[in-house]
């Protein structure tokens, strides 16, 4: 699992780069990246804060599993 410090660490590297970049276009690019890093940082950061607020899976693989449904089946008849 990725940590908030990684994802800001990632986020200050790209920071820099935007100093030091050859051109406005290149610049633009670094600081679109520093703020996605810094997005998933506070995102990360949230979620480590409220772990009582989000919904976890069950059961063992039960996050990758899919429900077969066919098709005309409603969600009401599939939760029966």
């Amino acid at each position: 699992m990725v940590t908030p410090a990684l994802y800001r660490a990632k986020a200050a590297e790209y920071a820099e780069l935007a100093k030091t970049a050859s051109g406005p276009g290149e610049a633009r690019e670094y600081q679109r990246r520093e703020r996605s890093f810094t997005a998933l940082a506070d995102n990360e950061q949230w979620l480590a804060d409220h772990p009582d607020q989000t919904v976890h899976a069950t059961g063992v693989g039960a996050a990758n599993e899919a429900a077969p449904v066919t098709i005309g089946e409603t969600a009401a008849a599939v939760e029966q």
